[in-house]
Parts: structure tokens; sequence; C-alpha cells
């Protein structure tokens, strides 16, 4: 069981499909976070190396993980926004495939592979905050709304370090701002190819942007893309964007139709636990108590099935068994303990 701290609740993203960790007196995840993650994860492929830059509390690093099986790396400078995102993705059971850094993004290519990524995400602070300028008493909002601990040109240059050779960079700001997006992407090897504008309501000025950026690239051929209506006249959603929030019926019957795969745990009788995998967990547990499911098993039974996952995707269900196996005793202890599993 994932522990709440004070403050926090946990918040449903893309109907109830997935879950986030959220303090109530700090910046939730919003309508920005989900559009960047939407316009990013359309291009992402399974064997895709992702970082995400400013992650928060791993919202948009959750939401794009969803929808693939690329691996990810986020980043978050704040430690309580950074215990959230760790949590979060545990809740999500997506430990396996995105690992959280708490450090300040300026040190990445410290610890991260620079020129190795396909995608760098980026939903960085969106104000300047020049000397003498007020911004908000709350420190946490603050850094996440003002450049404090790293500003636009600094972001760039570490997302074009990060980035393999026509990787792309996608980024979510203020409108405002995109004359020196655009000047920063070209001091810094970047291409801007597509810009995607917001508005809240038809006839109004754009008030969010997305900007895709393609490393080592010709400069020509950039898209200005017709602005994306938010709200209709009664404030509800268009349909694009409901879309974009909502798992639809019809994305839930392809989901529910998909062959299910699980992963699990054995208690072996000498007190040791076995990760498995399988599609049929009865007929696989009568195959180890009869000596045919592992070499392993054999000689340690009778076992018990203690826990299992489902997953509508074999690999994930693979790549869950070998993340398992290959920790310590006392992490599985903790793990198993962490799921309210008595052993």
């Amino acid at each position: 069981m994932v522990e709440l701290k004070d403050n926090e609740r946990i918040d449903y993203m893309y109907s109830d499909s997935l879950r986030i960790i959220q303090d109530k007196t700090a910046f939730s995840f919003s309508m920005d976070t989900l559009l960047l993650a939407y316009w990013a994860k359309g291009l992402i492929r399974d064997r895709d190396k992702v970082a995400d830059l400013c992650a928060g509390n791993c919202a948009a690093t959750i939401y794009m993980a969803y929808f693939n099986r690329a691996h990810y790396d986020a980043i978050e400078i704040q430690d309580e926004v950074y215990s959230q995102a760790v949590r979060s993705v545990e809740l999500n059971d997506m430990e396996n495939r995105i690992s959280v850094y708490r450090d300040n993004v300026l040190n990445a290519p410290k610890f991260l592979r620079k020129d190795s990524y396909d995608v760098v995400t980026v939903n960085p602070p969106y104000f300047k905050a020049p000397k003498g300028h007020e911004v908000n008493p709350d420190r946490k909002k603050a850094i996440a709304r003002h450049e404090l601990l790293i500003d636009l040109e600094q972001i760039i240059a570490v997302a074009s370090g990060l980035l393999k050779m026509k990787g792309k960079m996608f980024m979510v700001h203020r409108p405002e701002r995109l004359g020196e997006i655009c000047y920063y992407c070209m001091k810094h090897d970047l291409s801007v190819k597509m810009i995607q504008p917001f508005v809240s309501h038809r006839g109004e000025n754009t008030n969010l942007i997305i900007v895709e950026a393609v490393k080592h690239t010709g400069t020509d051929g950039t898209e200005l893309r017709d602005a994306i209506e938010v709200h209709d006249q009664n404030g509800e959603f268009q349909p694009i964007i409901q879309r974009i929030v909502r798992e639809t019926d019809e994305d839930r019957a392809k989901h529910d139709a998909k062959g299910k795969y699980y992963f699990y745990v054995l208690l072996c009788n000498d007190g040791s636990f076995y990760g498995g995998f399988t599609n049929d967990l009865e007929h696989r547990l009568k195959l180890h108590n009869e000596g045919k499911g592992a070499k392993y098993t054999k000689a340690r039974r009778p076992v018990r099935m203690i826990y299992h996952e489902q997953f509508d995707d074999k690999r994930l269900a693979l790549k869950r068994e070998y993340w398992f196996k290959h920790h310590s005793r006392s992490w599985k202890e903790k793990f198993l303990r962490d799921h309210n599993i008595k052993f």
C-alpha cells in the first residue's frame, strides 16, 4: 500500500485509469501537463528512451507511459514533489519503466547519458524572475512557476544535449515566450518544426502553446497549426480535449478485448519467493505444484501464489517478472508488504 503524507490525496487521470498523488496545498497537474503528454505520446515508440524534465509528480510521464512501452527518466528538484512522483509511479505499477531522479535539470548530463534520448518532454517554469520581482511567497509554488533555479535557455540546452540526432523535444509554454524558445532552440542545434496554439474560446488570444523541435536538422519547414479551442460556449471541454482527459467507452472496450497476461509471485516451501509470468494463473500454479512449472520451484514444493498483477501486453508482464527477479530478498519483502501481502 502506497503511503499518503499530510495534505496529500490521490487524484485520477484519463478517467480512472491512472492515479496521481498530489499535495492539496501545492500546484496540482493541470491541462498543460496533459496536453504536453498527449502530443508527445503519439510519436513515442515502444523501443524509445524518453526524458521528462521538470517532471513534477510525474503526471505527464505516467500518462505517456500508459500508451507505449518506452523507458522514461524523469527529473524533479523538489523533495516533496519527487516523493509524490516516486509513489505515483509505484501506484501505477510502472517502477520497471519509469526512473525518477531528485536533482536540478542542470545536472542531468552528469547522470543521464548524453546524445541517447529519442524524445525529451519539458513543462518548465513559465515566468522570469528578475531581481526585485515579486514571486509567490510559497517557495514550492514559486519554484514551479518562476525561473528561480533554472532558466529557459538552460533547459533547452540540457534537452538538446540529451537528444540523439533527429531526436524530438516537446515543450509546453506561454505564447509570449515563443520568440525566446525559437532563438534558444536554434542556438542549441534544435529546429522548431511544429507550433500548436490553444485558446480557451474561439476568437480569444492564444494562451498556451506546444512546441516540437528536432535536433540537428534544417531550420525550414516550421508548421504553425490552427489554434485548438479548449472549451465550448457552455464551458465544457471540446471533443478533442475530452479524448485527452477521458478514456472513452470505445477505448476501454478495446483495452478489455486484449489478451490478459500476469506477473505473479509464489511463496515456496522453504520461504523463498519466485516471480513468474503466465496467461493462466490457476493452470500455472497447478504446474508448479506438479513439479512442471520451473526448475527452481520443483525442489521447493508445495508453493502458494501470494500476489499477481494483470497486464494487457505480454511484454509488460515479462518486463515486470524480470524486474522483480533482479532485486534483493529485502527489497522483495518490502514490495510485498507495501502491497499488504503477508508471508
